[in-house]
This record gives C-alpha cells, sequence and structure tokens, in this order.
C-alpha cells in the first residue's frame, strides 16, 4: 500500500473514532480540546523533532525548541481565557492539594541555586500549565466524563498513527541503538520504552471503559460502537506494545490488572480497602524504587529472567553507578530543577536520564524533595482512598494508575516532572475526584454542632440533677 493512501485511510479511521467519542459525549464543551491537544503533546514527542531527520538534532537540549515552547504558552493562555470565562474559584479548587502547591514551590526556589537558572525557570513554567488543564477538566458539567474523553481521544489518536509511522514511515517511526544498531520501534514517541508507555495506559483505560459498560448492561447503539472501536484500539495498542519489546510497561500493566482485579474482589465481598495498607503500599514502592541504585539493582535481579532481561537490566545497573557520585556532592538539595542532566553531562554520560524516577528527583531536587514528593504521592493516595465512598471505580483506577507509576519509575524516568504522561494521568484523576470529595472533618463538625444544639438543654438537666 502506498504511504500516502495508509496515511489517509489511517486519518479516516481515526476521525470516525472521533466521532464516536464525540456522540458518546455531547456533554462534554469544546474547550476539552485544549487539555486533550496538551496531552497529545505530552504523550507523543517534541513538536519541534517531527520536522527534523531522523537522528539529526537540531539544537541543543539546554536551549530548547522555540516551536514547542510557543504552542506551550499559546494552550495554556486559551485554557486561562476559559476559566476566567467560567469564574473558576482557582484556589478553592485547589486547596485540597496543598502538598502538590508546596512540591511546585520547591521546585520554582531550587531554580535559583542551579547552574542553568534562566533554562530551568522555563522548564519549571511548563510544571504550571499541568494545573491549568486540571482546572479546565474540573471545571466540565462531568469531569469524569470530561477525562475520560480525554484519555480516550489520545488513545484513539496516538496509536493508529503509530502504526503507519512504524509501517510506513520508518524514519519518523522507527530508531536504531547507538551501540546495539537494533532497530527499535517508536512510533509517534521518541522512544520504545515511550511507546511502551503510550500502549500502557491506553490498554489500562480502555480495558477499565470496557468493563464499566459490560457491568452497567444499559448501552445505547452509540455506547455499543464505541465499545467496538475500544476492542480495535486495544488490539492495536497490544501489538505496539509486542513490537516495542518494553518489559518495564509490560510489567507495570500486569501489576495495575491484578490490582485493580483485587480491588474489584474487594468491593463485591463488601471488604473495605483499609487506607493504612495503601499507604503503606506507597511507602514501600517509593523505599524499594529509591534503594535500586543504591542496591545496584540486586532488588529487582530476581525478576529480570521473567522479563527476558540481563542482569545489568539493559545497562541501567552501570548507569546508575556512574551517576550516583554525582549524586553525592548534592545529597541534599540537588543541582536544581530540570538542571541536572544538560548537554555537558548527556554527552558525558551519553544518556539523558538516570532510568530511575527517583534518583532523577535526587539529582534535581535532592532528599528534599523526594520528601515533598513522598508527602504529595500519600496525599494523593489519602484522596483517592476517600473518593472511594463516592466513586469505587475511578478511585480505583486513580489508585492502580498512582501505584502503576510508582513501579513504572523504578527502571523509568518520569516522575520527576508533570510533563510525562505517567505523572500526569494519576495527577489528573487524584484531581478530577477531589472535586468531589466530601470534606470529613467539616460534616464532623457540623453534626457536633448540631447535637449539641438540640441536646444541650436535655444534657444540662440531666447533669444539674445530678449534681
Amino acid at each position: 500500500m502506498p504511504p500516502t493512501l495508509a496515511l489517509l485511510l489511517c486519518t479516516a479511521f481515526v476521525l470516525f473514532l472521533l466521532r464516536l467519542e464525540r456522540r458518546a459525549s455531547r456533554d462534554n464543551s469544546w474547550a476539552l480540546w485544549i487539555p486533550t491537544l496538551w496531552m497529545l503533546i505530552v504523550a507523543s514527542r517534541p513538536l519541534a523533532t517531527w520536522f527534523l531527520v531522523t537522528n539529526t538534532p537540531s539544537q541543543d537540549n539546554d536551549s530548547g525548541s522555540a516551536l514547542d515552547r510557543w504552542v506551550l504558552t499559546a494552550l495554556a493562555v486559551a485554557a486561562i481565557i476559559v476559566l476566567v470565562r467560567r469564574r473558576v474559584d482557582w484556589w478553592g479548587s485547589l486547596r485540597r492539594h496543598r502538598w502538590l502547591l508546596l512540591l511546585l514551590a520547591y521546585m520554582f526556589l531550587s531554580t535559583f541555586w542551579s547552574e542553568i537558572t534562566l533554562i530551568a525557570l522555563k522548564r519549571w513554567s511548563r510544571e504550571l500549565i499541568v494545573l491549568v488543564m486540571a482546572l479546565v477538566i474540573m471545571s466540565e458539567v462531568s469531569p469524569q466524563r470530561a477525562l475520560a474523553s480525554l484519555l480516550r481521544r489520545s488513545a484513539y489518536i496516538l496509536v493508529p498513527f503509530s502504526v503507519v509511522l512504524i509501517r510506513y514511515y520508518p524514519l519518523l517511526g522507527r530508531a536504531y541503538g547507538r551501540y546495539s544498531g537494533i532497530e527499535m520501534w517508536t512510533g509517534v514517541t521518541g522512544q520504545k520504552n515511550h511507546l511502551g508507555r503510550l500502549c500502557m495506559i491506553s490498554i489500562f483505560f480502555l480495558l477499565f471503559a470496557l468493563y464499566r459498560s459490560w457491568r452497567d448492561r444499559s448501552r445505547v447503539s452509540g455506547d455499543r460502537y464505541q465499545g467496538w472501536a475500544d476492542v480495535s484500539v486495544i488490539f492495536i495498542a497490544l501489538y505496539l506494545l509486542v513490537g516495542s519489546h518494553s518489559s518495564t510497561s509490560f510489567a507495570t500493566l500486569g501489576l495495575g490488572t491484578a490490582i485493580f482485579l483485587g480491588l474489584r474482589l474487594f468491593h463485591s465481598w463488601k471488604l473495605g480497602v483499609p487506607q493504612v495498607g495503601v499507604l503503606a503500599l506507597v511507602i514501600f514502592l517509593m523505599v524499594f524504587g529509591v534503594s535500586t541504585p543504591f542496591l545496584g539493582g540486586s532488588n529487582v535481579a530476581g525478576f529480570t529472567p521473567w522479563l527476558d532481561r540481563d542482569s545489568t537490566l539493559t545497562g541501567r545497573t552501570e548507569v546508575w553507578a556512574d551517576v550516583l557520585p554525582d549524586w553525592a556532592h548534592q545529597p541534599y538539595l540537588g543541582y536544581g530543577f530540570g538542571s541536572f542532566w544538560t548537554d555537558a553531562r548527556r554527552a558525558r554520560y551519553e544518556i539523558p536520564t538516570a532510568h530511575n524516577g527517583y534518583l532523577d528527583i535526587l539529582l534535581d531536587l535532592g532528599g528534599v524533595g523526594l520528601a515533598f514528593y513522598l508527602f504529595w504521592l500519600l496525599s494523593c493516595a489519602r484522596q483517592l482512598h476517600r473518593a472511594l465512598a463516592q466513586d469505587y471505580d475511578w478511585a480505583s483506577l486513580g489508585i492502580c494508575f498512582l501505584l502503576m507509576a510508582l513501579v513504572y519509575n523504578i527502571t523509568e524516568s518520569a516522575l520527576n516532572t508533570f510533563t510525562e504522561q505517567m505523572t500526569v494521568v494519576p495527577a489528573f484523576v487524584t484531581l478530577v475526584l477531589s472535586c468531589q470529595i466530601k470534606p470529613r472533618t467539616t460534616s464532623a463538625r457540623l453534626q457536633r454542632a448540631v447535637w449539641t444544639s438540640d441536646r444541650w438543654p436535655e444534657f444540662s438537666r440531666r447533669n444539674s440533677a445530678r449534681t
């Protein structure tokens, strides 16, 4: 098939999928396309790389891309205009997320001891966009349906076009290992592991959507068609996931599925999910992930035969051994947000990340920054656990995405920034669900106030009689 014809057929297929999605979610406004476009950029690759000859960088990493900068700025301005017109109460919507705001504030503060302060400030400004986009979703008529549409649209667009690029446009859809020379599938992303991550998130969410549709059993014809559309995209994503050979994404998808099934069993058996257990699991996974590079990967060596990987985790243990001495020079405050992996260090280590999200946090923000991340993640876990009482399905999905992100970052880097899909998705789910959680402290105080006003005369008479 000629590449142009394949591209046209894929475009028609994607437009058909988007039309089905639109028919099933008519209550979503057109403004939802603003965070959707932002998510498409976050989940794929920088815009400037689409205009480059393969493996030929046009500019250094430190200077960044003017195209990406202007497009992201335009999307942020458009989102702010939408929020102003909707008269969104910013502080009222974000007051439950103080640890997230404190984390972003510390990221900003760390740019002042960075070697590249101005560049670090530009990178930090991109982190704020996640709050703006989340508020647009939260201000929709139904925030859950809006978030579902965003995730579904991302899968509908990025997954099919990845196949076309891999099969018919190899200069854009494939890459070769720098030393091994092995051909890798990248699709719309910039690296095979990123393609695996995109497929993993898409598969997990679409399976969740199919489960809800099957369980409700009250679908109209449009919903049935959308169910078949979800199934088709799931099979395409599975094909890409297998072809990407991303072991981390495979393992994370399996773990997330097992956790979701476990939560469903708890619900069917009418057993409560202990909050202490969820918080303990978050702490355990973080401790496990942080200790992995310091132990040379020995704590994950037992899992490598299951994933068909060698004992070095495809060279990751060597990377960790090389990078840890640099961390020892700035163990508490780090090198500043987004400031460790400069062009000089990328050329020195011949890698762009530490392949461990926790180590990258330590390198950029130090032990203090890691503590802020821990408290933010624990606050997310608490809010998702409280949301189980209002919306068990979506809260379960959020808990799964949160735990999947913690596992994924043991051998990949995504947790150290809010411009990575693996970090954005659990953050979005937490922010969306938090706006529907009833504050327990306020209701408890009201109940005590009502009890006191109603029962105080009777209580006073009994007390005086006893005395």
